[in-house]
């Protein structure tokens, strides 16, 4: 009989003093930054990635389409020259195009 490799995931109990929907808030934005750091591996320039770890913040991805909040609007009009680095990266993470917008 050939092995077969299996990967454990351990889910946290559900602590009955949290409130829920604050819970499944917590688990969405935790796999929104999973997946931004993915996105992030695969920005190839130096200089854009620095600036989308240390400034942005992947906050929705749905149907095609991922918006990025970012830290201030001197952020945001230096981002918006990167923009296509940012949708390259989604296409290599996920090999799909992503539309991307940008939030203050």
């Amino acid at each position: 009989m050939p092995s077969q490799n299996f990967v454990q995931l351990e889910l946290p109990l559900i602590n009955q003093k949290k409130d829920p929907f604050k819970q499944v808030e917590e688990a969405i934005q935790n796999m929104l930054d999973l997946t931004w750091q993915c996105v992030l591996c695969h920005i190839s320039g130096r200089s854009t990635k620095e600036l989308m770890r240390q400034h942005g913040k992947l906050v929705a991805v749905s149907q095609g389409q991922a918006t990025i909040k970012l830290s201030s609007v001197p952020v945001l009009r230096i981002a918006h020259e990167k923009l296509a680095d940012v949708e390259v990266a989604f296409k290599k993470a996920f090999g799909c195009s992503i539309k991307v917008s940008l939030e203050v």
